[in-house]
């Protein structure tokens, strides 16, 4: 629900980044549905209380003010917010409250011959380099396979060449996503399937798009090493003004990492990217996680970065209690 967010940091600062002739132009029936939406008003309430962390967040990309927004949203999901949030995205409505950055992943850095073959099967995330979207626990490829189901890769349009054409990669993922304490906290897994092409050529950057929680989004992903054992993921992730830089290391089912791998992959990141392979997070995998989607489970609070976000929650707990007096 990142349009909300930005549509309620601009009310905060005087600004409207919500284009109103726009909206009730060609989002009018939509909006309303969302603005009489209890649900969707608890999610606008809830991202409120997420505005002010934007202008003292100073960690890379906004992060704490992203896990804030995307707590919120998890937690409040409605088709009626979905359903406004594509709309005003698709028609140009709204603008976004700029997370600058730049990618920094080149061609050179891709492993010569690889493509998205290089995931295809199942892998759990072991590693991540993002604070934030690779830090998440129980990240899972469930299955990667190429598709010949035309109807099924054109589920998907790329807005610079169509629809994607069969064959096609089908992704399915998961991973688990914090809930706010409103709605009793802990995790919420969250699975999709996509359709990644299967026509880039070997050893480029692979251009994706998909829609989250309401929002269209692409990324360009890099492959910077792959053996029988894992793969290493570089990704730069877009959405308007959003950038987000981040990095997964792969690992088969069942696989420990010997002490070889794990200095090979560290030669890898400091070679190619100059980064310390010891400083990204570890997450939970294989053995600690469910498999079923959309089954709750309450948890510790997550430790350091991602605790921050939740005690930056609480300020919104007493609007979302007001939010649920209103919406009985």
């Amino acid at each position: 629900m990142k349009l909300l967010a930005a549509v309620l940091v601009g009310l905060v600062r005087g600004q409207s980044p919500m284009d109103l002739g726009c909206m009730l132009q060609n989002c009018k029936v939509v909006a309303l549905k969302a603005f009489v939406n209890p649900t969707f008003i608890k999610n606008s309430i809830c991202e409120t209380g997420c505005t002010k962390v934007y202008d003292t967040d100073m960690t890379p990309e906004k992060l704490e003010y992203q896990n804030c927004t995307t707590s919120c949203a998890v937690s409040y999901e409605s088709d009626a917010g979905n359903d406004f949030l594509a709309c005003m995205m698709n028609n140009n409505c709204v603008s976004f409250p700029p997370i600058p950055g730049s990618c920094p992943y080149k061609k050179e850095h891709i492993q010569p011959g690889t493509n998205l073959k290089s995931l295809a099967g199942e892998f759990w995330q072991h590693r991540g380099k993002n604070a934030l979207w690779d830090c998440y626990d129980c990240q899972h490829i469930h299955s990667m396979f190429e598709s010949n189901d035309t109807e099924f890769c054109a589920q998907t349009i790329f807005p610079e060449t169509g629809p994607v054409k069969a064959p096609c990669w089908s992704y399915t993922y998961s991973y688990d996503l914090y809930l706010v304490d409103k709605v009793g906290g802990g995790t919420r897994t969250f699975q999709q399937t996509w359709q990644l092409p299967g026509d880039v050529p070997d050893g480029n950057p692979i251009d994706i798009y998909y829609i989250y929680m309401g929002s269209w989004h692409n990324e360009t992903w890099y492959i910077l090493e792959e053996s029988d054992n894992y793969t290493i993921l570089g990704d730069c992730s877009y959405m308007m003004d959003w950038i987000d830089v981040g990095s997964i290391l792969w690992v088969r089912p069942g696989h420990v990492l010997t002490d070889a791998e794990n200095a090979q992959i560290k030669s890898v990141y400091k070679d190619k990217m100059g980064w310390e392979y010891e400083t990204f997070c570890h997450d939970k995998h294989e053995g600690t996680c469910r498999l079923e989607p959309g089954k709750e489970v309450k948890k510790g609070r997550p430790q350091v970065f991602r605790s921050l976000s939740f005690e930056q929650l609480t300020s919104a707990q007493n609007y979302i209690q007001m939010a649920d007096m209103a919406t009985v």
